[in-house]
């Protein structure tokens, strides 16, 4: 498989355009999360590009906007050129009856709390209904299941329940350890790049939530790069964080409530990482095509989008 991170466009850093990677074979597209309308048309782009994609799995790795804005735009046109079409996501409702037990309060039955899940997942619930309006699978985002040469490796279902408890409990303001309930517990997928490095993305994932990071090459940080997230990954993987690389999609913007990933980049730097792969400079292309006149920064084409 390869990956394509995508980036920024024309030169804007103010918009929030959010995270969009693609994984591909020759007849095969994932699309881990379509933050804003411009990466739906990318992918457009690269589908057009590859006539031998006919496949399309899009995996929506949790509610926020800045992963979710351009995805019914997406939808829209694979659905306009017949592609065959899988939605993967947390199928909030399905596990109502255990977010019901663990909430056990008096005040809350099945009716209300799934009333609720689609106030509070509202973005997440218009993918899956825009997506069953198109005759697409759709497909609860549960660890084991497999897409493509892909598979989703978390959360624990315990762990989601958990956390969708908490959003109810706290009207989605709440945090777990310091991440938004919103974020926490975050689809993660796990594959293998053409040059068999094992690759983890885990979208806004709360660190607690990530399980056997030794086991990857490369590690995508969670949040864009926030730094305590950041520090906590590495700090897990103790020795062996030297050993890895890491991949930040940090298209936040430079509003006061964007992301942002300068603060991780720096001590990366002081304590010295490698350099992580980070779509703040242009689109990351990985695994890495090594040429002999090659001058581009190592894993970033620098403003350049693909074919």
């Amino acid at each position: 498989m390869k990956l394509k991170a995508l980036s920024h466009y024309n030169g804007d850093t103010d918009t929030r355009f959010g995270d969009c990677i693609m994984i591909s074979n020759s007849t095969q597209l994932i699309v881990y999360d379509c933050g804003h309308e411009k990466h739906a048309e990318a992918v457009g782009d690269f589908l057009r590009n590859n006539t031998s994609v006919k496949e399309v799995h899009i995996v929506v790795s949790h509610n926020d906007s800045d992963h979710t804005d351009g995805i019914i735009p997406l939808m829209d046109y694979l659905a306009s050129e017949g592609y065959e079409t899988t939605v993967y996501t947390s199928l909030y409702l399905k596990h109502a009856s255990k977010v019901e037990k663990l909430l056990d309060d008096g005040r809350r039955n099945k009716k209300s709390i799934c009333d609720h899940i689609l106030e509070i997942f509202s973005n997440v619930a218009e993918i899956v209904e825009k997506a069953q309006e198109y005759g697409f699978s759709v497909k609860d985002a549960n660890k084991g299941v497999t897409l493509a040469t892909a598979e989703i490796v978390g959360p624990l279902e315990d762990e989601f329940v958990e956390v969708v408890a908490k959003a109810i409990e706290e009207d989605g303001t709440g945090t777990i350890n310091g991440e938004t309930v919103m974020n926490a517990a975050s689809v993660q997928l796990k594959f293998t790049l053409d040059n068999q490095d094992k690759v983890l993305l885990c979208g806004d994932a709360a660190p607690q939530y990530l399980k056997n990071l030794n086991s990857y090459d490369v590690i995508q940080f969670p949040h864009h790069g926030q730094y305590k997230d950041g520090v906590e990954i590495l700090d897990c993987l103790g020795d062996e964080s030297y050993s890895k690389e890491y991949l930040i999609s940090d298209n936040t913007g430079s509003g006061k409530t964007s992301g942002g990933s300068g603060e991780l980049v720096d001590y990366m730097k002081e304590e010295n990482y490698k350099t992580a792969y980070n779509t703040l400079n242009g689109v990351v292309s990985l695994p890495i095509q090594s040429t002999a006149s090659s001058t581009t920064t190592k894993g970033v084409r620098l403003g350049v989008f693909f074919t």
